[in-house]
């Protein structure tokens, strides 16, 4: 369910949740539309926010991808 607003970030989700990671939607923050979390349900797994509306969407998008092929997991 990657209803995101952004084309760009919803590819990085896209891209995140076919490697096996979870989204979780945020209720009632002010700028975290959501969280990824790794594969590994644990505390010690990776957890990468995602802003709803990022100064630039294409960076943010970037930096998401770039978390989610970092993870040591």
């Amino acid at each position: 369910m990657n209803d995101h607003k952004n084309k760009h970030i919803r590819a990085a989700v896209d891209y995140a949740l076919s490697k096996g990671w979870r989204l979780d939607i945020a209720g009632g923050h002010a700028h975290v539309w959501g969280y990824l979390l790794c594969p590994v349900a644990s505390r010690s797994g990776c957890r990468v926010p995602v802003f709803s509306t990022p100064r630039v969407p294409e960076n943010h998008a970037r930096f998401i991808r770039r978390k989610v092929d970092a993870c040591s997991h």
